[in-house]
C-alpha cells in the first residue's frame, strides 16, 4: 500500500514537471512569436515614415526631363511637370476595382511621361483630361513589376503599369518613370486620388530575416519542450 502511494506521488510529480516544461516552452515560444511580429512592425513603420519623408521633400520642377540616372534618383519625390495630355494614350491599370486612370503627357521638352491621373470605380467613365498646356504635380515612381491579369477584369485593363508595355504604342521618347498626381490635382480632374506604387526600401529582406529567426526559435522552443517532456516521462519507468 505504501509502495502504491509512493508510486502515485511519483507519477503526479512527473506529470507536474511535464506540465511545467510545456508551459515554459509555450510561453517562450509565444514571446518569440511576438518579438518576430514586433520586428516586422518596426520595419514597416520605419519604411512608411521614410517613404513619407521623401514625398514631403521640396517639389522638383522639370523644365525638361532629366537624364535617366537623374530620373531614377528622384523616384519617390514630388515632381512638377508642364505639358499636354494625349487622349489617344488613355489606359486603365489594375487587377481589381477601383483601377487607375493613366494617360500620357507630352512634356514641353518633347518627352512623354505616363501620368496616373487618379482612380475610377467600376462603371465610372474616365473624365476627359484637361486640354491645352497644363502644369501638374505628382509623385515620381519607377516602372512596375509584372502582375498576373485578373480574368474577371476587362481585357483592356492592364494588370500593372509597365513602361515596357506602353513603349510599344505610346509616343517616343518615353520618360523612364511614372507620375501619380497628388490629391489636389487628381480631384481637380474629377478623379479620386491614387496611391503611388513605390519600391520597398533597403533592408527589407534583412528585417524579414530577423523576424523569421524569432519564429524559427519559437518552433525550436516547442520542439525542445516536447522532447524534454517525453524525457521526463521516461524517468517514470
Amino acid at each position: 500500500m505504501v509502495e502504491h502511494s509512493t508510486t502515485s506521488r511519483s507519477s503526479s510529480a512527473i506529470r507536474v514537471k511535464q506540465t511545467l516544461i510545456m508551459l515554459i516552452g509555450t510561453v517562450l515560444a509565444g514571446v518569440m512569436v511576438v518579438l518576430g511580429l514586433w520586428q516586422m512592425n518596426v520595419f514597416e513603420s520605419q519604411q512608411n515614415n521614410s517613404t513619407q519623408a521623401r514625398i514631403d521633400q521640396p517639389v522638383i520642377t522639370w523644365n525638361k526631363a532629366p537624364k535617366r540616372a537623374d530620373v531614377m534618383a528622384q523616384y519617390g519625390r514630388r515632381v512638377r511637370i508642364t505639358g499636354t495630355f494625349k487622349p489617344s494614350t488613355s489606359t486603365m491599370v489594375g487587377t481589381s476595382w477601383p483601377v487607375r486612370a493613366v494617360e500620357g503627357m507630352r512634356l514641353t521638352s518633347g518627352e512623354t511621361i505616363a501620368v496616373v491621373r487618379g482612380q475610377i470605380s467600376k462603371g465610372q467613365e474616365i473624365p476627359s483630361a484637361p486640354s491645352g498646356t497644363v502644369t501638374l504635380t505628382g509623385v515620381l515612381a519607377a516602372s512596375e513589376s509584372d502582375e498576373h491579369r485578373n480574368p474577371q477584369m476587362p481585357a483592356a485593363v492592364l494588370p500593372s503599369l509597365r513602361l515596357e508595355v506602353l513603349t510599344q504604342t505610346w509616343p517616343q521618347p518615353l520618360v523612364p518613370a511614372t507620375l501619380t498626381l497628388i490629391e489636389q490635382d487628381a480631384r481637380a480632374q474629377g478623379l479620386s486620388p491614387a496611391q503611388p506604387v513605390l519600391p520597398k526600401g533597403d533592408g527589407g529582406e534583412r528585417n524579414r530575416g530577423y523576424a523569421l529567426q524569432w519564429w524559427v526559435f519559437a518552433i525550436f522552443a516547442i520542439a525542445m519542450s516536447i522532447a524534454f517532456t517525453r524525457a521526463a516521462g521516461k524517468h517514470k519507468d
